[in-house]
């Protein structure tokens, strides 16, 4: 039995490792994802703000509820990050991220996040300066369901890691139980 284990051990590490890659990368490619609606929401915005389009005019008027909806919401801030026009609220309030979010916007165009505005509600969220200092733009929808899909992917994998764990157990107890003689026949190993 110990002999099995010893042989074992190396492929149940290796088999550990796959399945932490392969959790990672898909967890990964969700978040990531997650915030390709944004981008393309604030890199427009913003343009269009810097060729001189309204924000009136760009902001949809309709408001939801962030902490409800799955849609993506759209808010637009002056240059000191005050609020300008907003689609989304959180309990009536314009959400507004902590000062850090525009300091780095301005210095990189653009700043990716995850906002926890309020326990049990968190936000992938896009933030790009506006051109010629004139404030931010910033898109962001709940992560609540692409949240849901990384647990489902990682309960799918614990499962299987544990099926690929007592199945390559089993075969390594049966070959190793199992040999081949001098003659080529295989025989029983006591």
């Amino acid at each position: 039995m110990l002999a099995s284990l010893r042989t074992w051990l190396p492929l149940a590490v290796g088999l550990t490792g796959l399945c932490i890659l392969i959790y990672a990368s898909g967890q990964q490619v969700y978040r990531q994802s997650l915030n390709d609606p944004q981008i393309q929401i604030t890199q427009d915005t913003a343009a269009r703000i810097a060729e001189g389009t309204s924000v009136t005019g760009i902001v949809p008027k309709d408001s939801i509820d962030i902490a409800a909806s799955l849609s993506t919401f759209v808010v637009v801030y002056d240059a000191s990050g005050k609020p300008i026009a907003s689609s989304g609220l959180l309990d009536g309030k314009i959400p507004v991220p902590p000062p850090g979010v525009f300091a780095y916007a301005s210095s990189n165009s653009e700043d990716r996040l995850t906002l926890e505005p309020q326990t049990g509600v968190r936000i992938a969220a896009v933030v790009t300066a506006i051109h010629g200092g004139k404030g931010f733009v910033l898109a962001g929808r709940n992560m609540r369901a692409t949240e849901a899909r990384i647990g489902d992917l990682g309960n799918m994998l614990f499962l299987g890691w544990i099926v690929l764990m007592l199945a390559t157990f089993a075969s390594t107890l049966v070959s190793r139980k199992y040999i081949r003689d001098e003659n080529g026949y295989i025989r029983m190993n006591l």
